[in-house]
């Protein structure tokens, strides 16, 4: 399990402006890697810093971009695609949910044969009951989506905000989830992690039991403040999370020595 970053914090003026300088200060924070929120152009910088490009999230309306989107991968050494909402995002009807799985699990399939994994990032209306309707979206993509091809990258901050068990919803999809989003609200205030309500250190004690989960990932909403936030985020993840991460993996990366020594009293 490795510890990423979501650059969707960060605005995208400035991802544009000053990409190397943002990068460099990830990786000197200590994250192994980033998630992109669009196609931005980054393998040099990723390279040059030995930054993972953990996945791209897009709509999934992109997703018959076949060429272009696996072109981008391979240039950036990427097997994950993001997809987030409905097609058209605004349409949380049950049918149109019912629709977009379809066209999911059309292109997971494809995307599949290339060695690329189609993850759905969930938010909190997947789990609202919309008027006149007797269930929630996530009821049409947890019985039509194909979990053969597509992957969960469940946030815990939105599963939170609308009024989920954070535990529970993790243990019952443990076998559905490779990637985790590690996000915070005081109220529905997004905020660095530990400064709101969302039972993050139960969800640390879990990670053991999501024997699939590759990475977990910072996400907060954008803010010229990214700095501050992707700094207290880090400092929050008890020394239990960076145990966890240091015994699965072989060639520990100095920090989580430095974190492991620390959390074992030497």
């Amino acid at each position: 399990m490795y510890i990423g970053a979501q650059l969707f914090g960060i605005p995208e003026e400035v991802l544009k402006s000053d990409l190397t300088h943002v990068l460099n200060f990830i990786s000197e924070t200590g994250y192994d890697g980033v998630e992109l929120p669009f196609l931005l152009e980054a393998e040099r910088e990723l390279n040059q810093l030995g930054l993972d490009c953990i996945g791209v999230h897009i709509s999934p309306e992109q997703l018959v971009k076949h060429h272009e989107l696996i072109g981008y991968l391979e240039r950036h050494e990427c097997r994950n695609l993001y997809v987030s909402g409905p097609l058209g995002w605004h349409d949380r009807s049950l049918d149109n949910f019912g629709a977009t799985c379809g066209v999911l699990n059309s292109a997971a399939k494809l995307y599949a044969k290339e060695g690329i994994k189609v993850q759905y990032h969930n938010h909190d209306f997947e789990f609202l009951i919309n008027s006149c309707e007797s269930s929630t979206p996530f009821s049409i993509l947890q019985n039509e989506l194909d979990f053969e091809n597509i992957d969960l990258c469940i946030d815990v901050g939105w599963l939170h905000l609308a009024g989920v068990n954070v535990n529970d919803f993790l243990h019952e999809h443990r076998d559905k989830v490779s990637h985790l989003h590690l996000r915070d609200f005081a109220k529905t205030e997004s905020v660095a992690l530990g400064q709101g309500s969302v039972p993050l250190p139960q969800v640390y004690e879990q990670l053991n039991e999501l024997n699939r989960l590759k990475w977990v990932v910072i996400e907060f909403e954008p803010t010229l403040n990214f700095k501050t936030r992707f700094k207290q985020s880090w400092q929050h993840l008890n020394p239990g999370l960076l145990c966890i991460a240091a015994r699965r993996l072989k060639n520990r990366p100095a920090y989580i020595e430095r974190k492991l020594a620390e959390a074992m009293g030497n």
